[in-house]
């Protein structure tokens, strides 16, 4: 499909929450009004000062997690594949670039069921040369690379990235097809569903 700003054609996918994990940024937001709430109480009480500064360093934590995870149902994560790569869009983040010369193969991976408790899923999974310091490293699909990596034969500081299917609305067939259509010529792509 062609951008809207009318340049290089390019593949764009949104990539939703899956119905049954969009809880989880309600819940952190219930979280987050709990903890307002408890500051606003705890600063009219007798400890107010002391408590309060206490509270509100335990709660910067909870704030950061609540405005991102709530941030995928407002902005979902976005993947546009290019010729000049892989640009991921996460919800609170601006979009970063992986480029082609940075990765070094893309895959379909199914997990063996002893690894995670007989848990089922499909991850597409990017393999990077280095470090993709471009996106934080907390966010899910870096920390899910590095959580998956026993399970791919990888070092667990391995540099990539990973998109689940459990979490996200991911048909992983289309981004692989994406990636074939768009990657350099010599770049592994692999389904390990058909092999």
């Amino acid at each position: 499909m062609a951008n809207s700003t009318g340049g290089a054609p390019s593949a764009v996918l949104t990539l939703r929450l899956r119905r049954q994990v969009e809880w989880v940024p309600v819940a952190a937001l219930v979280l987050l009004v709990g903890w307002g709430v408890a500051v606003a109480s705890i600063v009219e009480g007798p400890n107010g000062t002391a408590g309060a500064i206490a509270l509100s360093v335990v709660g910067v934590p909870v704030a950061v997690i609540a405005v991102s995870s709530a941030g995928h149902l407002v902005r979902p994560l976005r993947v546009r594949v290019d010729a000049d790569g892989l640009t991921v869009r996460l919800p609170t983040w601006p979009a970063r670039t992986v480029p082609w010369s940075a990765v070094s193969g893309v895959r379909e991976h199914v997990p063996r069921a002893e690894s995670y408790g007989g848990a089922s899923g499909r991850y597409v999974v990017v393999d990077c040369d280095a470090t993709v310091r471009r996106l934080p490293r907390t966010c899910r699909v870096r920390a899910a690379y590095r959580r998956l990596a026993p399970d791919q034969d990888r070092a667990a500081d391995g540099h990539g990235l990973c998109f689940e299917t459990q979490i996200f609305d991911l048909d992983p067939a289309e981004l692989l097809d994406a990636v074939r259509q768009y990657a350099p010529v010599g770049l592994t792509v692999m389904d390990e569903t058909r092999q």
